[in-house]
Order: C-alpha cells, then structure tokens, then sequence
C-alpha cells in the first residue's frame, strides 16, 4: 500500500494476549429480522450472540426499520439473558464518495442504526467505510472517508460504537490492517467509540493468507504491529469459497472453504478468544461451521 497522507509507520511489537480470562470465541448467528425471532432461534442453537440489520440494506432511508412492537418483543425475549449483538449497517454506505449527497447519506444512515442500536442495547454498528472510485488516488479517497467518519463519530449516541470492517472487493477501502489503522488514527477517537471488526473472508480474499496453523499468530502480530490489537472488538469468521487474493466476497461455512484449519488457529488464539465471532452465512449453514470450531476448541 503507498503511503498514505500523514501516516507515520507504527513500531513493529509482539501480540500480547488481552488483559482477561482466556475462553474460546463466543459464537454469533446472523439473523434477520423480523427482531422478535432472535431470542427463540438463539435458545434453539445454544448460542447468545448475534448479528442483524436495523433498515433495508439495500437502499437509504427509514425501509424496513424495525417497528416499537418488534423492538420490544426482541428486548422481552432477551430479558435476563447475558446477549451480544451487533447491527451491520448499509451496504450502500461510502464515506469517500465524490458525491457528496452520498456521503451524507451514508453519515445519517449509520447515525440512524447506531441510535436504534443503542436503544436495543447493542454493542453497535459495523460497516465498509466505502471505495476508491472516482479519486486520482487510494489516499485521496482515504483522506476523504477519515473526515466523514470523524464527522460521523461527533455526531453518535453514546453507549454504542462503530465497529470499521475491512473489505477486499475492486476499489474498497480497508482491505488491509495497514489501512484500517490509518483511518482509526486519523480519526483519533478512543476505542469506545471506533473499533474494528476483522471479516476472516476478507482480509484471506484480500490477500492476508490466512490458511495454515500460524495463522492466528500471523493475524495478531500484523494488528499488534499497527497497534491496533486491542481495537479489534469482533469478527466475521467466514471461512473463503475462492483462493486467497481473488478480492472477490464469497462466504463459506467454517471448514469448507480455503481457510480452512486456519479459522480454528484465529479463534484459538489468546489474542482474540473471547471475542464475538459471527458466522455471516445462513443458519443451516452456520450449524455445520458451528460443528467445525467446536470439534477444534476453537468456540464454547
């Protein structure tokens, strides 16, 4: 990746394991609405944590925002239980677009899931912060995507968080742990307010190999060294349909993919276990990955 604007390199560190008790990843479905299914479908498959989304993904606006009866049936059903859950937001959402009724566009739709999100007590919003296109350059767009998102940020509710998720699809941005680290400290707000959330597909899609038993090392020293570990929050373990480096986004169930083994060295990893893992695929599927990573340890 060139240099970006103002990007000073970050001295290269071991990962350290986080300050915590150690405990495999907590598995995660990704459940769409209607909301008050979630509770039911996450008793029947022992599992508590989740992932949804708060409005029609495919276009901006108020579509398909879940209505106060469905909140609160999901927030009746949850009641008592220790429950993580995330939103993804708009799949439209492009801080760096030349257009600026676009930029602002995606602003108020993130701003409008994290205020959603922060009622239902989610942990927050995750997104792609949006593509190259239309710039002379990667670190014109980059530049351009950090100040949105720094506007985006003096602008969120409180209690909740972005989480930035990295890409590998034509001209996205954040394909890389390189440029993820960039754009957080550009923005300079502290990790209650931005994070990261590491798409296994991705970042091996992108050209991160991530098959192979040093994986989950290879992953933690590359973050570490950006100084960005302990701004992971979650991930997306999808294991990859294609090779690695094909920056094509095809989801696979755990252990049928080209990552393979690798997913269980990520999960089992003192740097991220512990953390939400979602499986980003459909729940019939998500049982066979589930079976995957915790035949190898790698989930509770």
């Amino acid at each position: 990746m060139p240099r970006l604007p103002g990007a000073a390199a970050a001295p290269p560190r071991a990962a350290a394991a986080r300050p915590r008790t150690i405990r495999p990843m907590r598995p995660a479905l990704s459940i769409d609405p209607p909301l008050a299914t979630i509770p039911g479908i996450l008793a029947e498959e022992g599992v508590d944590a989740f992932q949804t989304v708060l409005r029609d993904p495919g276009r901006f606006g108020n579509y398909g925002v879940p209505d106060p009866a469905d909140r609160g049936a999901l927030l009746e059903g949850l009641r008592g239980r220790s429950t993580w859950g995330v939103a993804h937001g708009s799949l439209l959402v492009n801080l760096a677009s030349p257009e600026g009724r676009i930029r602002n566009s995606s602003v108020s739709s993130v701003i409008a899931d994290l205020k959603v999100a922060a009622e239902l007590g989610l942990a927050g919003v995750c997104f792609h912060v949006g593509y190259a296109k239309g710039h002379p350059s990667v670190d014109a767009a980059m530049t351009l995507a950090a100040r949105k998102l720094g506007e985006l940020v003096a602008k969120m509710p409180p209690g909740v968080r972005v989480l930035v998720e990295n890409s590998c699809e034509g001209s996205e941005l954040g394909q890389t742990v390189a440029e993820l680290a960039w754009l957080v400290r550009q923005v300079g707000a502290p990790v209650e307010q931005v994070a990261l959330l590491i798409d296994t597909c991705h970042l091996h899609a992108a050209g991160f190999d991530l098959s192979g038993a040093d994986a989950g090392a290879r992953l933690a020293d590359a973050l570490a060294g950006e100084d960005m570990l302990d701004r992971v929050a979650a991930f997306h373990l999808n294991d990859c349909q294609l090779p690695c480096g094909a920056h094509r986004d095809r989801h696979a169930a755990p252990g049928e993919g080209t990552i393979g083994d690798g997913l269980l060295s990520v999960a089992g990893h003192p740097a991220f276990r512990g953390l939400p893992a979602v499986l980003e695929i459909s729940v019939e599927d998500a049982r066979r990955g589930l079976g995957f990573l915790r035949s190898g340890g790698a989930i509770a």
